[in-house]
């Protein structure tokens, strides 16, 4: 039987609950043998902001791995890091597609990014390679423009396959933005993630 493996990019700036409990759906509704999730060193969608509030590749890479240590089932890559420069996604999906060449590949996106998806670098190509799933967020879009996804980033073995996530509103622009005010990030972050912001006076004001 093929490895089933999940694909998840993103900057995690800081990583949250939010990205974990996405992340354990996509794995339970796809039934994957293992999850990786990716941290960009800088993404294409993100190269006009100044940095200012951007944690160092080493401190999410380090945020990420202490989200995960007692979840084997998730593992971190860094593989985007490894290679500097802009993080393009079909890039990764190579890697991963030499890394196992007969799994079967998932790659998880959010709904905002699926709106905006045929701009990604080759985005027919990552088609091809993987399994599109796009986390799905309670009442963000209608069910019509779903359908509209749907078509349009189907191909020729079918059409993406969309995970039931809870709706949580808050981002890591969110936990950036309350460090940075004084104000509290108890429960929107681990524990430990809380412990080592604080420690690192990531994201807070000079």
């Amino acid at each position: 039987m093929k490895q089933r493996i999940g694909i998840i990019g993103g900057s995690y700036n800081p990583v949250h609950i939010a990205h974990l409990i996405i992340a354990d759906r996509f794995a339970e509704q796809m039934q994957l043998d293992k999850t990786f999730l990716i941290p960009a060193f800088r993404s294409p969608f993100k190269l006009e902001e100044d940095g200012t509030d951007v944690a160092s590749a080493e401190h999410r890479t380090t945020m990420l791995r202490l989200a995960l240590e007692y979840y084997p089932q998730f593992q971190v890559d860094t593989v985007e890091i490894e290679r500097g420069g802009v993080s393009y996604t079909i890039d990764t999906i190579r890697y991963f597609r030499n890394m196992f060449p007969d799994a079967d590949l998932f790659l998880l996106i959010g709904s905002d990014q699926a709106t905006a998806f045929t701009k990604w670098k080759d985005w027919q190509e990552i088609i091809a390679q993987v399994q599109l799933c796009i986390a799905r967020r309670p009442h963000t879009i209608p069910h019509e423009v779903e359908h509209v996804i749907s078509f349009t980033l189907s191909d020729e073995k079918g059409a993406p396959l969309w995970i039931d996530a809870p709706l949580m509103a808050f981002s890591s622009t969110d936990i950036r933005s309350r460090v940075a005010g004084g104000r509290s990030i108890k429960f929107v972050v681990p524990w430990k993630i809380e412990q080592y912001i604080y420690e690192h006076k990531l994201y807070a004001k000079e």
